[in-house]
């Protein structure tokens, strides 16, 4: 019997073991896919579960700006460029400029720290927001004063190099870049 088997393996055990080689090869691709489906399943239950405690976590407030200047708004911001008579050029309107008098009174926007006064006063906000405001004439605030919402930085002056007399205007960067602010102040105002 021993012989026969012997016999049968010489003639016929390639092919058998071309058949257990399918057959690992079979199971281990078969126990591949089933892993990578629970790895799946598992990766799409973790976010789910990161965005009910993102939904379910305090938001955060929207952050609210005060009007800086009483006049009414003369120029918006905008992204498209802006033509400018006193310099000739189109450019973008990065900021929005208030109608102001001289000695107008001019506020910061929201609280924060002064980080410079000459020519522009700018103010860190935190949170990656700066303000800045050109146009002031008499500037009553020191370099590193912390200012609430709504102090006074001081008064205008007259207007604002290039882009016209009796105004101001405020700039609001959030991470070094302008963005927009105000979308409420309108030409009524």
């Amino acid at each position: 019997m021993l012989q026969k088997v012997k016999r049968g393996m010489e003639k016929w055990g390639h092919y058998l073991l071309a058949v257990l080689c399918a057959g690992v090869i079979l199971i281990s691709a078969a126990w591949t896919r089933d892993q990578r489906a629970a790895e799946s399943e598992n990766q799409t239950a973790l976010a789910d579960q990161s965005q009910r405690l993102a939904d379910a976590g305090p938001t955060a407030a929207p952050i609210s700006w005060l009007r800086p200047v009483s006049g009414k708004v003369l120029q918006g911001y905008s992204e498209a460029p802006v033509y400018y008579v006193e310099r000739g050029v189109w450019k973008v309107h990065s900021g929005v400029d208030f109608a102001a008098e001289e000695g107008d009174i001019v506020c910061a926007m929201g609280a924060g720290t002064v980080t410079e006064i000459q020519g522009t006063v700018r103010i860190d906000h935190g949170k990656g927001y700066t303000s800045a405001y050109r146009g002031l004439d008499k500037i009553t605030v020191q370099k590193d004063q912390r200012v609430k919402a709504g102090e006074s930085l001081g008064t205008a002056g007259g207007g604002v190099p290039f882009e016209g007399e009796n105004r101001v205007c405020v700039t609001l960067l959030k991470d070094g870049r302008p963005v927009p602010f105000g979308g409420e102040w309108t030409e009524e105002d």
